[in-house]
């Protein structure tokens, strides 16, 4: 799975004087940036900037969320080297008209959460304002300060998160609805929404509160759906290649690494004359995630000759996933096609979405690429 490139920043007193109103309000040294310290952002986020911008910058687009419920302020600003130290800089950042104290509320200490999007470079930021005396934040404030306090000094103001330790953080604080943080929550949705899922669609709708889905953040979900459906298939190979290796299939051939648009992933041969097919349905979030199922799939399932067989992955990484396999699923097929041919004409259905529950999946097992995976029934 891609990784997700977080940041947590506690706010000094001048990286507070990037905001206009404290710059207008704060007597002595004042910047108009926030530094970025090098051992996160560089060392760990984006080690090749430095030799793809040299002494240039990054035209960054900044959309700024909270403190509170405040949704999105989209700006743009630059990352840079200034001397020794990077840089988010640019222009004051001023409040938005209809909510001209929104920055008022941040003092030293509040934390500002980042979600980077961008390879080599960054090419937009996500910030995440947590801020001690706004009162739907204190929750989120002191869980940021007991778990990662520890980590700030006066010369480390920034820290990396990990993806799955962060959600698991803000999962624990049932945040109230409609809260910005609670966007961490919404990675498996996202991968939903990636894939057409009106499930997905519909439960962002009602968490985001009109908030809605940045192209970034959209294209990001499709990208690493894919990704994760391409080590599904990875996992699986590895596999199969296992259960040839111990004689419990006679052959397997991996279609769709050659034909992209094959209505199945493998061909297996449980022995020299009986054929499977079968298709790998990954996820990176948990079992019940909806499945999705192409019509092409569904007419392969349907009208085939040989049995079809759906392998369900998830919690799927670079080395490790989880198994259940619903063997032979040409009756449903046929009920769903049956279903969707009294459709008016001139009118075709892509796909559809299935919940793992409709099916009569085996019982969960691992496949891991470092260790020899279960026997195959």
């Amino acid at each position: 799975m891609m990784k997700r490139k977080l940041a947590l920043k506690r706010l000094s007193a001048s990286d507070l004087t990037f905001f206009e109103h404290h710059f207008r309000n704060t007597a002595g040294t004042k910047q108009k940036a926030f530094n970025l310290d090098r051992s996160v952002f560089i060392d760990k986020l984006f080690p090749s900037l430095p030799e793809t911008v040299g002494s240039g910058r990054a035209v960054v687009t900044l959309s700024i969320y909270g403190p509170g419920f405040a949704g999105m302020h989209l700006l743009q600003r630059k990352v840079l080297k200034q001397q020794k130290n990077w840089r988010l800089d640019g222009e004051l950042i001023y409040a938005p008209p209809e909510a001209e104290n929104r920055y008022a509320v941040l003092r030293k200490g509040d934390f500002a959460i980042f979600d980077f999007a961008g390879e080599a470079q960054p090419s937009s930021a996500s910030m995440y304002l947590v801020a001690e005396n706004e009162s739907v934040d204190g929750g989120i404030h002191a869980a940021l300060l007991e778990t990662y306090g520890g980590s700030f000094s006066p010369h480390v103001s920034m820290v990396e998160l990990e993806t799955e330790d962060f959600r698991e953080l803000v999962s624990s604080l049932a945040l109230p609805d409609g809260h910005p943080v609670n966007d961490f929550l919404d990675l498996h949705v996202l991968e939903d929404a990636a894939q057409g899922g009106l499930e997905g669609v519909v439960a962002l709708k009602a968490r985001r509160k009109g908030r809605g889905v940045s192209g970034e953040e959209f294209a990001r979900a499709k990208v690493a759906a894919e990704r994760i459906g391409r080590l599904g298939e990875e996992l699986l190979n590895a596999y199969f290649e296992s259960l040839k290796t111990q004689g419990n299939v006679h052959d397997f051939e991996w279609v769709s690494e050659n034909n992209f648009v094959s209505p199945f992933d493998f061909l297996v041969k449980t022995d020299t004359t009986s054929l499977r097919k079968v298709d790998a349905k990954s996820t990176a979030g948990p079992f019940e995630n909806p499945i999705h199922i192409s019509m092409a799939e569904l007419l392969e399932m349907a009208n085939g000759t040989e049995p079809y067989d759906l392998y369900r992955l998830y919690t799927v990484s670079e080395r490790y996933g989880k198994l259940r396999i619903a063997k032979d699923v040409r009756a449903i097929a046929k009920v769903i096609v049956d279903k969707l041919a009294i459709l008016p004409n001139g009118v075709t259905a892509d796909a559809v979405s299935v919940k793992p529950n409709v099916l009569k999946f085996s019982a969960e097992f691992v496949i891991d690429i470092s260790a020899e995976p279960e026997l195959l029934d």
